[in-house]
């Protein structure tokens, strides 16, 4: 869902401003602090029409500038129900009116209007309510970006009285510099929903991340949902569900897919059928391997049947997917092979469904590309203080080193990166740390010493790759392998 302004439409004339003053009740001016010169010079509000319409004066007492404004509705106790806001540029001395409705009508008891203070470099929530409206939890916010022009947006926690996260949406859209607007998002989940978090996300690395994800049973089957948010540039980005029992058993697996443009964020939601068996879910991010790969089979019986799930992740080439299946019958006797297969374009993700009679109790899978080579399994991934990342290049092992994009790893460890053609050097600093490296050499310096490295940095196809492990812990990062997940952990300190 898009950003919305709330219905806020900008008054004209002293006359619908003295209108609006008598009939509704006054709110105090509200004083501004710290907004460079925007503030409130009076607010008021009234029902109209089984909504609380809320007028209010802004004012830019500095020079120039993009002013804003956000008004927040509470209820008897307090809780913020809802919450709208507006900005535009104001001249020196210029005084706008502005009218907003909010739709919690009656059950908001209390305003409150307030300036919007200077922007950041980073986008920033400003307020945000929540309200259970014809069995849906409505979710509004207003984020201030900072002060680039940029696709930011809002991500909408819903959760258990247990406090655990059971669903998960977000909105987004293109603000310019300094821009205040406001987002409406709804959570399904309303019987299951006691308190929500709202937070603004803003695009600070060139890689997928995973934002949040909930999970939920409902009608017997496990609904799970997410927010992506994509890389600075635009592409396909593919999301797997995969859900495993208490012992690590991989039950099912459910995917989605589509085209992102740079920054976008993203919805998904998954329904594996396994419902509460799947007690353990993990989510992984696709869209950046060169060659296929299949990320995760499930196996599960439903009607006594076996049903066996596979995630499939494309490569840079359409082409056809093969699956070659060798069945057993619960003595182990081969009851014969089949091949399935599907087409897939690139970069695209994809569940493939097997389901087998009643006489199939294992099989045996291999998977062929289209020029009839075997695919292999499971790709490296690489999770930074908990986000998965995704790289234009995926990541490559090279002598016992996992390789990443230079440019990528050093931004997302907030360290600068040079690069030199004439001498084909790497330089980064970050604080009082700095890391050379050169192009096909084990050889580097960090802070003046010269290290051995395991692997030297190379070109991957057109991609200046760098061994990870020694630049998260030369910038001072914690560096973790899983091999069973084929999984990198860095955190930083």
């Amino acid at each position: 869902m898009r950003k919305t302004n709330r219905n806020l439409t900008k008054l004209l004339g002293a006359g619908v401003l003295a209108f609006s003053l008598v009939f509704g009740p006054v709110q105090g001016a509200v004083k501004a602090d710290g907004t460079e010169g925007i503030s409130i010079l009076e607010s008021s509000h009234e029902l109209i029409n089984g909504k609380m319409r809320v007028t209010a004066d802004v004012r830019n007492g500095g020079s120039g500038k993009e002013g804003g404004f956000y008004v927040v509705g509470y209820d008897e106790n307090g809780n913020a129900l809802e919450v709208a806001g507006n900005s535009e540029y104001f001249m020196s001395d210029e005084i706008n009116t502005y009218e907003v409705d909010l739709d919690g009508g009656s059950s908001i008891k209390r305003v409150e209007v307030l300036p919007a203070g200077p922007a950041g470099s980073e986008a920033k929530l400003l307020a945000s309510g929540s309200r259970t409206d014809n069995g849906v939890v409505k979710v509004t916010g207003v984020v201030q970006n900072g002060t680039e022009g940029r696709n930011v947006g809002m991500l909408a926690v819903g959760y258990d009285a247990s406090g655990k996260a059971v669903e998960v949406t977000s909105a987004d859209g293109y603000f310019t510099g300094s821009e205040v607007a406001a987002f409406e998002v709804e959570l399904k989940a309303a019987k299951l929903i006691k308190t929500v978090k709202v937070s603004a996300i803003d695009p600070v690395e060139d890689a997928v991340k995973l934002l949040q994800t909930g999970s939920r049973l409902e009608n017997g089957k496990l609904i799970v949902t997410g927010s992506i948010q994509n890389r600075k540039e635009g592409g396909r980005v593919g999301v797997i569900v995969v859900g495993s029992n208490g012992s690590g058993k991989v039950l099912e697996v459910n995917t989605t897919t589509g085209y992102l443009s740079g920054s976008e964020i993203a919805n998904f939601a998954a329904e594996l059928e396994a419902g509460k068996a799947a007690s353990n879910i993990k989510v992984f991010l696709t869209g950046s391997s060169q060659t296929p790969k299949i990320i995760a089979e499930g196996r599960m019986t439903v009607n006594n049947k076996l049903v066996v799930t596979i995630g499939i992740e494309n490569g840079d080439a359409s082409q056809r997917i093969t699956v070659k299946s060798t069945a057993y019958d619960a003595k182990g006797r081969s009851l014969g092979t089949e091949s399935n297969s599907t087409f897939m374009s690139a970069h695209e993700t994809t569940t493939l469904r097997i389901d087998y009679d009643s006489r199939v109790k294992s099989v045996k899978l291999k998977y062929y590309d289209q020029s009839g080579r075997e695919i292999g399994q499971m790709p490296i991934r690489i999770k930074l203080n908990g986000q998965l990342q995704s790289y234009a290049q995926a990541p490559v092992m090279s002598g016992g080193s996992v390789l990443v994009p230079m440019r990528a790893i050093f931004e997302s460890l907030d360290a600068s990166v040079k690069w030199d053609q004439k001498t084909q050097t790497i330089t980064s600093v970050k604080g009082s740390s700095q890391i050379k490296l050169k192009m096909g050499s084990k050889q580097a310096v960090v802070n003046g010493k010269n290290v051995t490295l395991d692997s030297a940095p190379r070109m991957v196809k057109g991609t200046t790759m760098v061994p990870l492990r020694f630049v998260a812990t030369a910038l001072g990062a914690d560096v973790k392998w899983d091999s069973s997940e084929k999984m990198v952990h860095i955190t930083t300190k």
